[in-house]
């Protein structure tokens, strides 16, 4: 981080009980290292990402927050580049850059986001819900900066939740307004960490940001433009789950997922997972749930 172009104004480096000795490389770093001067460290007991991130997000005197999980990577002129995105889009509430994900080492990948028409250059995301409901998302928590100022209608995660609280807030921003991105690749998403909070740990029901979403739709408190696309995503998200299940033979798990409403917008997807369960069924391949 104290290699990047545009250098940062403070560094907070938030230790949410960890055993990996990370901190106490950075106090080290602190007593001996003059760069390390803008670094904080603030020690917690472990309460998960989201109150790690929530803590470093409070603590920070900058509007503008950009997030980086331990085991990612930032290229050297990723700040540079979010820098000027604030110049240009002003009005935005985050700011983000594409990403790769880091296989190994030595092995990268491109996620499979499908935009709907190419960008080329910095802009206003357009249509964040069909994009996400179409590929991965467009960008990932580590390369995204946020105006904590934008977030007023909750907190900038939800904390307890296993599972997608970053989809949450990049909902929330999407909704009540906007996100500035640049299709340059300055980030990068390590898959091949041991200790990844999401690994394996595939939850048994709707996520909390989808099912938010889906109550704000039942309310109507998304605007009519956009309901469609919300649903869309929704269900989208309800088959991710309903395929992760089946991963693992949960398959009474996928079947109830697979039996919500929304996914019937996805029906050719949806049939595929039931063809999935049936072939496991047949194969012996299930697990009691």
């Amino acid at each position: 981080m104290l290699d990047q172009t545009a250098q940062p104004l403070e560094i907070i480096v938030v230790d949410d009980g960890s055993s990996d000795k990370g901190a106490e490389l950075v106090s080290a770093q602190l007593a001996t290292h003059p760069a390390y001067q803008r670094v904080r460290l603030i020690r917690q007991v472990n309460g998960g990402v989201a109150r790690a991130r929530n803590v470093g997000i409070a603590a920070a005197s900058s509007d503008f927050v950009a997030l980086i999980d331990a085991d990612d990577i930032w290229e050297t002129h990723f700040l540079e580049e979010i820098d000027k995105l604030i110049g240009r889009f002003p009005q935005a509430g985050g700011f983000a850059t594409g990403y790769q994900k880091m296989l190994s080492v030595s092995r990268f990948a491109d996620p499979k986001v499908r935009f709907l028409t190419a960008i080329t250059e910095p802009t206003i995301l357009p249509c964040y819900f069909e994009i996400c409901a179409r590929g991965d998302l467009p960008f990932m928590a580590s390369s995204i900066c946020i105006n904590k100022t934008q977030v007023t209608d909750g907190p900038w995660f939800p904390e307890g939740e296993a599972m997608g609280e970053d989809q949450d807030l990049w909902a929330r921003l999407s909704l009540n307004s906007s996100i500035a991105f640049s299709p340059k690749v300055l980030a990068f998403y390590r898959l091949d960490a041991e200790n990844r909070a999401c690994k394996r740990n595939y939850p048994s029901v709707e996520c909390g940001f989808s099912r938010r979403l889906d109550q704000a739709l039942k309310a109507g408190r998304i605007p009519i433009s956009r309901r469609a696309s919300v649903l869309t995503y929704t269900a989208t998200h309800l088959l991710h789950l309903a395929r992760l299940n089946i991963s693992i033979g949960r398959f009474q798990v996928a079947e109830k997922l697979l039996s919500d409403r929304r996914c019937n917008r996805l029906r050719v997807k949806k049939t595929l997972c039931q063809a999935r369960i049936w072939l496991g069924l047949l194969a012996g391949q299930g697990q009691s749930d």
